[in-house]
């Protein structure tokens, strides 16, 4: 009987390394894709968590409740930090958390006081929360580049607005 050829010794010895290396260039392309899943996955995550806590701050202003010793806009902003699950704050500095009242014949031009009145409307944002990757992005190492996991420039903004309705039975006004 005739045996089919064994490798080498020698041979067997050059290809000792070859099974880290193929390793290496199976795992990292594998990782970077999990990684940018899970990135993007919170990304859209944090955004839609913030689009539902200005849609119920909105909801909140149309009815026009207020929060104990708080004005609306603080008992608005309060509701969008609860329902924003601390991604946002009514404590941050900078704000990221706005109301704002329009006329509903002029809606590029925010009320400055006063504008929470039956028939106007109002908007809720959050706005300027700049998003922080997990992973490091290509290009992130190396000759002075600055960490591009830090200055990202991608920030999510987030809008609701309705109209507001009539006032609460036996209630004139609404401190702001």
């Amino acid at each position: 009987m005739n045996r089919g050829k064994t490798p080498s010794e020698s041979r067997r010895r050059r290809s000792s390394g070859n099974v880290i290396v193929e390793s290496v260039f199976t795992m990292l392309p594998t990782f970077a894709l999990i990684l940018a899943f899970v990135d993007f996955s919170l990304m859209l995550f944090r955004r839609s968590t913030l689009q539902n806590a200005v849609r119920e701050g909105c909801r909140y202003a149309v009815t026009f409740q207020t929060a104990p010793s708080l004005g609306q806009d603080a008992s608005i902003s309060a509701i969008v930090q609860q329902y924003g699950m601390n991604f946002v704050k009514t404590t941050d500095n900078p704000q990221h958390i706005f109301v704002n009242y329009y006329a509903p014949t002029n809606l590029n031009n925010a009320i400055a006081n006063g504008g929470n009145l039956p028939g106007n409307v109002v908007e809720v944002s959050v706005q300027n929360i700049s998003f922080a990757w997990l992973a490091p992005l290509s290009g992130s190492f190396g000759m002075g580049v600055p960490f591009f996991r830090n200055s990202t420039p991608l920030s999510i903004a987030v809008y609701s607005s309705d109209i507001l309705g009539g006032y609460p039975a036996g209630i004139t006004s609404v401190p702001r």
